[in-house]
């Protein structure tokens, strides 16, 4: 069962009246030690992909210039709101669909990819784009649950999967099917988690070594060059 944003939009408009007490509280640990992947340096750009409501703006080094993006108004009213109270000028914020980025090609050093990759409808699309988003040698950062490689459980996650679709994600979405197809140009530099038995694990991506891989897909994808925007536009 896909996806669709249409409907996730207005699932998390719903759930970020209370996202962060609930889920939000969760992953906070999670998302400091998610952030610190990144090894960012000062002036470096990084985009929070799916920041919701601003849990990890107040987390970033002053010294780095963060874009928050998300889908749903509601999460972004949420995160508008600490960016204002904490004074995080260092922090903007847009609202846009992942599936169709308004950021030129290498507009950013590191690109932070927080529960958002098993709630869109095309995964390797989301990663396709990370990937042309960030500049050579910089680091995609994922911080998300990933169907078990444990027999039983993964059994569970598939069916189980239809009603987690109805709150918003995915629980039947593997990392190996995000690398496949238009993000097979990215390889795994080391995954883990906080415990054995944690829910919840972080990823480091990168291109393969090498040059990089013709954008075969570029030309289909590609939207009007008038909606392409570098960071610096903004």
């Amino acid at each position: 069962m896909r996806m669709r944003e249409h409907v996730t939009g207005r699932l998390y408009d719903l759930w970020a009246k209370f996202y962060d007490y609930t889920f939000g509280a969760l992953v906070r640990r999670r998302q400091r030690t998610a952030l610190r992947q990144l090894r960012t340096r000062a002036g470096d750009r990084v985009l929070d992909l799916g920041v919701g409501t601003g849990i990890t703006l107040q987390h970033y080094p002053r010294n780095v210039r963060v874009v928050g993006m998300d889908l749903s108004a509601g999460m972004l009213e949420k995160a508008a709101d600490k960016v204002r109270k904490r004074g995080l000028n260092h922090c903007q914020l847009v609202q846009c669909d992942a599936m169709r980025p308004p950021f030129a090609d290498h507009s950013f050093d590191h690109v932070m990819i927080t529960h958002v990759i098993s709630v869109v409808s095309d995964p390797t699309k989301l990663l396709y784009w990370a990937r042309r988003m960030v500049k050579p040698g910089g680091r995609i950062v994922i911080l998300n649950h990933f169907m078990s490689s444990h027999v039983l459980i993964a059994w569970f996650e598939r069916v189980l999967n239809p009603m987690f679709v109805k709150i918003g994600w995915r629980s039947d979405l593997s990392l190996e099917e995000c690398l496949q197809g238009d993000a097979a140009d990215l390889h795994v530099q080391y995954r883990f988690k906080l415990s054995w038995i944690d829910f919840w694990q972080i990823v480091v991506l990168a291109d393969r070594p090498g040059p990089r891989a013709p954008d075969a897909a570029a030309e289909d994808m590609q939207q009007p060059p008038s909606t392409r925007l570098a960071v610096e536009g903004h």
